[in-house]
């Protein structure tokens, strides 16, 4: 093996190891404008088409398909939060209006079959059962948000039917301590292609929601939307970046050393 074919031998080597590295540290998911969508499954939707397990061209089971109804997907950029969906966020649908946004950062927030609760077709005043740690109070005529810290006393209201109530919660109402304001932007028509890819046609972005109030370099958090009717139910999870283990520090070391040996000898 000639002194050429041992250098390229040597930098392909290098280079795979600095990308077995980041393989480890990075996870490539769909992307978009707005970052890297981070929805999860509900737990509510089942079988096939609109009362599939997707969240895309999904409502609740049982309830109005359609693009309308249709809350599509979380997604973040940096401590940036989006949210589309074919429902109108700024006016509402049929009299039922946007929630507000809540946020778990300890992982025990109550969701799908386990958010179920007793009662009558109407909206409800009730404690903060749910798990939630946080809400970004949304006021969609003037695009800002109160961010709020919750207690298990806090007080939200629960969505009006009572065939959606594994939607709850749907607003805030009072309790817990005020930790500042914020604006956000609205974006409404998107295509298809616009976002990535999501269907139905035309897309509402609500955008610009700035969670750097959260320690999000160590904390995992789940976000959740729903509107006034519960016909959608729209949950996220954001994990925090993994630490990397010390052999696969070793290994990215030894990658960038080669790269740097190599460097070196073909200069001469």
């Amino acid at each position: 093996m000639n002194a050429t074919v041992k250098n390229m031998y040597g930098i392909w080597l290098a280079i795979l190891m600095v990308f077995l590295f980041a393989g480890q540290c990075f996870a490539f998911g769909i992307v978009n404008q707005f970052g890297k969508e981070i929805t999860i499954a509900d737990q509510t939707g089942s079988g096939t088409g609109w009362y599939g397990a997707q969240e895309d061209n999904e409502v609740e089971p049982g309830m109005v398909t359609g693009q309308a109804w249709d809350l599509e997907g979380f997604f973040m950029n940096g401590t940036t939060l989006s949210m589309i969906g074919g429902f109108n966020f700024l006016t509402g649908k049929d009299t039922f209006f946007s929630g507000d946004i809540f946020i778990d950062v300890d992982g025990n927030a109550k969701y799908g079959p386990t958010n179920n609760q007793p009662g009558s077709n109407g909206y409800r005043n009730v404690a903060n059962s749910f798990g939630y740690d946080f809400v970004l109070d949304m006021d969609f005529a003037t695009l800002s948000y109160n961010i709020y810290s919750l207690t298990t006393t806090s007080i939200v209201r629960s969505v009006y039917y009572r065939a959606n109530y594994g939607s709850n919660p749907w607003r805030y109402i009072s309790g817990g301590t005020l930790l500042g304001s914020n604006s956000f932007q609205y974006i409404p028509g998107l295509t298809n292609d616009a976002v990535g890819g999501l269907l139905g046609g035309s897309h509402n972005v609500v955008t610009g929601i700035d969670l750097s109030f959260l320690d999000l370099a160590s904390l995992d958090i789940i976000t959740h939307f729903t509107m006034g009717c519960g016909n959608d139910n729209l949950m996220g999870k954001r994990e925090a970046a993994p630490v990397p283990e010390p052999a696969t520090m070793l290994l990215l070391g030894t990658g960038l050393v080669g790269l740097a040996t190599l460097r070196r000898r073909l200069k001469k």
